[in-house]
């Protein structure tokens, strides 16, 4: 019995043996371990917490951000729109053919430019006094004035080697190709393209057609017209007829004005023919009542060798019906070659000669009288240029070269060669009788061949040889020093070398 009790204990020893670390665990263990899971939990919501904060912070701070870069945005926005508010003003300068000075949106421009001719003239023994000259001297301003709709162009030049006088100085309103309107004093938009042509751009050294055949600058107002997209183009004018400012200060002479018509027209403007193109048909007409000569239009003819006269106007009062002055013309271009034919003349009636102002009557010239001149001329380059026929007054303009003068580069610039003839006629009535109007030769010729070398549009170098003739009259008027002054002779033909420097900075 004591056995199996025995056996009983141990097998109920044996079946809980399993279960003793259970039941000999202790509850504070138990109660640590949960203690430390929820501290662990703690920790990490306090973690989450924290980390949330932060992120808080973060995003607020990347607000702030935010909202100053848009704050700078905004102002860097508008500096920019001031500042392209403030360049619509605010002038720039570039070089373009000459210096400029230019508001960016193009409505203001004033360009900075000059022309200088440093000429040489070499002369025949016995003939007109050869040497050095500053032949032109000048200061020229254009540009233009609010661009737009409307254009504004302005020019005021300066000449300063014939003692300081106002040449060029006009305005002119640009409203359409149909009506453009130039006021204040320039040239006179009658006498042909050859004296029409600006002295920078001048075929020749000298021209052929000179005052009083040509008219002079003078004050007044022009209008330009252009239809069928320049194919007919005209100049309407009227001025007063006595000439520049530095020659009357007080304005006119008289109440008379002087009216000019100038047409050129272009017919095979956009034709494909090379040959039918560049023809171009021109005249002008100017008509007025004169009461006196003025100063630089009946005061003498010079020669194509400048320093010599056709004729000179020997009578200092001289009462004029009325003067006028007409001409046609004609001009080929043909690629690299150009040429022109024109034909001039002024003309004066009822002409009375006084011994002084208000004195006694000396002479009559109860008719009509002339002076004339025609001109033909060719023009070849020889590197490939051409020249054009344009400008304010529809005349020439010189090509820039294909390649500028360079050692460095081993190119040469344009080269040109050119052929003139000119021939001068005036009535001879004015230099007959004891109270003649004119003296000289009222009959002559010359012949020119030229050499020209541009070195680029700012550079230009001519050489012209020149041969004059006189045909009928006292002959070709030479004044030279002798004797501790002037003595004046007449010759019967007079050679020259001409070399000039054009300059255009």
């Amino acid at each position: 019995m004591r056995r199996a009790g025995s056996f009983f204990l141990v097998f109920i020893f044996l079946f809980c043996l399993p279960a003793m670390p259970v039941i000999a665990s202790d509850p504070k263990s138990e109660v640590e371990e949960l203690k430390n899971e929820v501290e662990k939990l703690l920790k990490r919501i306090e973690d989450l917490e924290r980390r949330q904060v932060e992120s808080e912070v973060k995003t607020q701070e990347t607000e702030k951000k935010v909202e100053g870069i848009e704050k700078v945005t905004t102002k860097i926005e508008q500096e920019d729109a001031k500042l392209k508010e403030e360049k619509k003003t605010r002038a720039i300068t570039y070089w373009r053919d000459g210096f400029n000075i230019e508001t960016p949106d193009g409505r203001f421009r004033l360009q900075l430019a000059g022309v200088l001719h440093f000429d040489t003239r070499v002369f025949e023994s016995g003939r007109s006094t050869g040497g050095f000259d500053i032949r032109r001297g000048r200061y020229d301003m254009r540009g233009y004035h609010y661009r737009g709709d409307t254009e504004h162009v302005f020019r005021l030049q300066i000449e300063m080697a014939d003692g300081p006088y106002l040449r060029n100085a006009y305005w002119m309103f640009k409203f359409r190709p149909e009506l453009n309107l130039q006021l204040g004093q320039f040239k006179i938009p009658s006498g042909g393209a050859d004296w029409l042509t600006e002295e920078a751009q001048v075929n020749f050294i000298e021209y052929a057609t000179a005052t009083p055949v040509s008219p002079f600058f003078d004050r007044g107002i022009n209008i330009h017209s252009f239809f069928l997209e320049g194919k007919v183009q005209t100049c309407l004018g009227m001025f007063t007829g006595a000439g520049i400012d530095a020659d009357m200060h007080k304005g006119d002479q008289d109440t008379h004005r002087d009216y000019v018509l100038r047409l050129l027209l272009i017919p095979f403007k956009d034709s494909e023919n090379t040959y039918l193109k560049g023809m171009h048909f021109a005249g002008s007409y100017q008509h007025g009542y004169q009461s006196i000569k003025t100063r630089r239009g009946e005061t003498g003819n010079r020669t194509e060798n400048y320093e010599s006269r056709w004729f000179n106007w020997v009578q200092d009062y001289v009462d004029l019906s009325n003067r006028q002055r007409y001409g046609g013309e004609f001009h080929w271009i043909i690629g690299s070659t150009a040429l022109s034919y024109e034909f001039n003349r002024v003309e004066w009636e009822d002409l009375t000669v006084y011994d002084r102002a208000g004195g006694t009557v000396n002479a009559i010239y109860p008719d009509r009288y002339h002076a004339d001149v025609h001109q033909v001329w060719i023009s070849y380059f020889l590197t490939g240029e051409e020249k054009q026929f344009q400008d304010v007054f529809f005349s020439w303009r010189q090509p820039k070269p294909q390649k500028n003068f360079s050692l460095k580069e081993g190119t040469w610039g344009a080269w040109e060669v050119l052929a003139r003839y000119a021939y001068h006629d005036t009535s001879k009535d004015l230099f007959e009788g004891p109270g003649s109007l004119l003296q000289g030769s009222n009959k002559g010729y010359s012949l020119t061949a030229g050499l020209r070398w541009i070195w680029n549009p700012k550079v230009r170098i001519m050489l012209d040889a020149n041969y004059l003739k006189s045909t009928d009259g006292d002959g070709i008027i030479v004044e030279r020093a002798e004797k501790g002054g002037t003595a004046r002779s007449f010759k019967e033909s007079e050679t020259a070398l001409l070399m000039r420097l054009i300059l255009t900075p």
